[in-house]
């Protein structure tokens, strides 16, 4: 029991440590994702639609 219980502080102990890193590692993700879907919808926004747009369904 000893040695589970020093292995699950020795993994609670690293992520606490390197919180900062992973907070920082995880908010880059979802600022790229982010800016991947403005350039989705801007492209969508650029592109003109001929004709009335309800009679195009």
């Amino acid at each position: 029991m000893k040695k589970y219980k020093s292995l699950k502080n020795k993994k609670h102990n690293k992520i606490v440590k390197d919180y900062d890193k992973q907070k920082e590692k995880h908010l880059e993700k979802l600022a790229t994702k982010i800016l991947k879907n403005d350039e989705k919808a801007e492209k969508l926004k650029s592109k003109h639609i001929k004709g009335d747009f309800l009679t195009n369904f």
